[in-house]
């Protein structure tokens, strides 16, 4: 039961960057009580059957016992035959209702299908004489200014980070993409970090910036006549994207089996913390869940931390898998005619990114920790504080030929010769002095000096950018224009990242900004789905759009 203090706080107005010290400790110590006394799974349990936003802190052994993944038949068995044991696997990343994924064999030995590949490429009886595959430039070349997702329509239904970057990388290569989002219920992303001190919901760059070159309508869901809308959109739609928490959509009548009778070839993606099925599949969450449940918080920090938060690292990575599995379904359809529908797990795909580590417990027994900046395979292996304020260079060197170019470019000193750094075991032994030896040298060069010494030298070795370096001073971005001026209408103009990060050798890339909440209401409601100013009318004093 929770005491009178948190009892008698306001949890509606309650805000927790401008509470005291005093306070927060005061939340801190009968939370923290309450948390020691169960364990994460009980915790687990308990905020799913609340809809609380509340996930573990899970290592990979925890990962590989989750009930959830279980459920969802996520784990796939392979023989591995140099270790003599069938070792389990993550699996596909998406559950698709027509053309599920498979891992169909498990990695391969070195060399071991050298005979095979060199008879196909000697040639063999019954091997084709064109190349399987290859497209035809025809019409490309016909229409070079064309972009690759031109004509392709897509009803974009999400919020936040995760969705709305899938639905603008479709966006960034041409896909007409309509925001649908309510002005009562707006996309949480406009309301946080905005332009100085003034509130709003168009001050947004970040929101600006995840949404570029989409429409939005407003249109409230909660209303039966904004679901029949939704209905019309889809109507016309190639593709349907949403990231709300498992089950939302199909509650609101906009479930897959309900949107296949408006548009039996639609292809819809739905994406969330841990799939539509499942007993955890109805948890609501943020991108900071995800990357406590896949691991990724348990493993960041020095070996005597605690496990820190990673933030919404996850957010940037699961989109790009779920963009993959949209182009895979329009080209299916293409070939057959027929779309379906995807279950994104955030979490699968997540845990896909730490398998190395997954499968080093499942082999060895061992539960990856924390270290640092550490890496088992390289050393020197960190980022060593440079000349000047606050600046910083990262260096990896893993094979003995690297060392000796590193050796070269500090000039050889005395101590390289040693016996404790003349092999990688060595210097993993003795890593904490090598990282004295190594700053002691980076101190006296600026970490561009160094970046550039090192990188000459075939080391790896990268300058810690702040987001200034990042905007006026990267040579690499700048010569990628990877920053362009937007003008983002109500913020004003500023330099924004390049979304179509792979740019195309046919097609120049236009950077759009975002939209205003509602702002192509009139263009959109009238001129794309065809309604009469007596309906439109009619809708919006009934509050179903604004």
């Amino acid at each position: 039961m929770a005491d009178d203090f948190l009892k008698g706080i306001d949890w509606d107005t309650f805000n927790f960057t401008t509470a005291s010290q005093e306070v927060l400790k005061r939340l801190a110590e009968p939370t923290g009580k309450f948390f020691l006394g169960h364990s994460k799974a009980e915790l687990l349990e308990g905020a799913v059957k609340r809809h609380i936003q509340l996930c573990p802190v899970a290592t990979t052994k925890d990962i590989l016992e989750s009930v959830q993944l279980a459920a969802r038949q996520f784990w796939v068995e392979i023989e591995h035959p140099e270790l003599g044991t069938t070792i389990t696997y993550p699996g596909p990343f998406t559950k698709a209702s027509e053309t599920p994924p498979r891992i169909s064999r498990r990695a391969p030995l070195i060399g071991e299908h050298n005979q095979e590949i060199f008879q196909q490429e000697t040639g063999t009886p019954g091997q084709a004489e064109t190349s399987p595959g290859k497209l035809k430039e025809k019409s490309q070349r016909q229409n070079p200014k064309k972009k690759p997702l031109e004509g392709i329509k897509v009803a974009d239904f999400c919020w936040m980070v995760a969705g709305p970057i899938i639905s603008k990388t479709l966006a960034d290569y041409g896909a007409e993409v309509i925001k649908i989002e309510g002005r009562s219920r707006p996309d949480m992303w406009r309301t946080t970090v905005a332009k100085g001190d003034t509130p709003g919901v168009n001050l947004n760059s970040a929101f600006n910036q995840c949404n570029a070159g989409k429409l939005s309508v407003a249109l409230n869901l909660a209303h039966p006549k904004g679901v029949e809308v939704a209905r019309k959109f889809v109507a016309r739609a190639d593709i349907v994207i949403e990231n709300m928490a498992g089950g939302v959509m199909k509650r609101m009548g906009l479930g897959y089996e309900e949107l296949k009778k408006v548009k039996p070839d639609i292809i819809m993606l739905s994406t969330c913390l841990q799939g539509q099925t499942g007993p955890y599949a109805n948890q609501p969450a943020m991108g900071f869940h995800v990357s406590a449940l896949s691991g990724f918080c348990h493993i960041t920090d020095w070996p005597d931390g605690e496990p820190e938060d990673l933030g919404v690292y996850t957010d940037y990575v699961a989109p790009y898998y779920s963009a993959a599995a949209i182009l895979s379904a329009l080209d299916y359809r293409r070939r057959t005619g027929r779309g379906q529908y995807f279950d994104m797990s955030q979490h699968e795909i997540s845990v896909h990114v730490m398998a190395p580590l997954i499968l080093d417990y499942e082999v060895n027994q061992r539960v990856a920790m924390r270290m640092g900046n550490r890496c088992d395979d390289a050393a020197p292996h960190g980022a060593y504080r440079c000349r000047g304020q606050d600046r910083w260079c990262a260096i990896a060197v893993f094979s003995d030929e690297e060392w000796r170019s590193f050796c070269r470019v500090i000039g050889n000193p005395g101590w390289v010769k040693k016996s404790k750094f003349r092999t990688l075991s060595a210097r993993k032994e003795n890593e904490d002095e090598l990282d004295q030896l190594v700053e002691a040298w980076t101190i006296n060069h600026s970490a561009e000096e160094v970046m550039t010494m090192l990188q000459a030298a075939g080391v790896a070795a990268g300058v810690v950018e702040t987001p200034e370096d990042q905007v006026a001073r990267d040579p690499q971005l700048k010569h990628r224009r990877f920053f362009r001026e937007v003008d983002f209408p109500g913020y004003g103009k500023y330099l924004a990242p390049v979304g179509a990060h792979s740019l195309l050798s046919k097609t120049d890339y236009e950077l759009r900004p975002g939209p205003l909440l509602g702002e192509h209401n009139d263009y959109v409601y009238k001129d794309i789905l065809g309604l009469s100013s007596e309906e439109i009318a009619s809708l919006s004093n009934e509050e179903v759009i604004s």
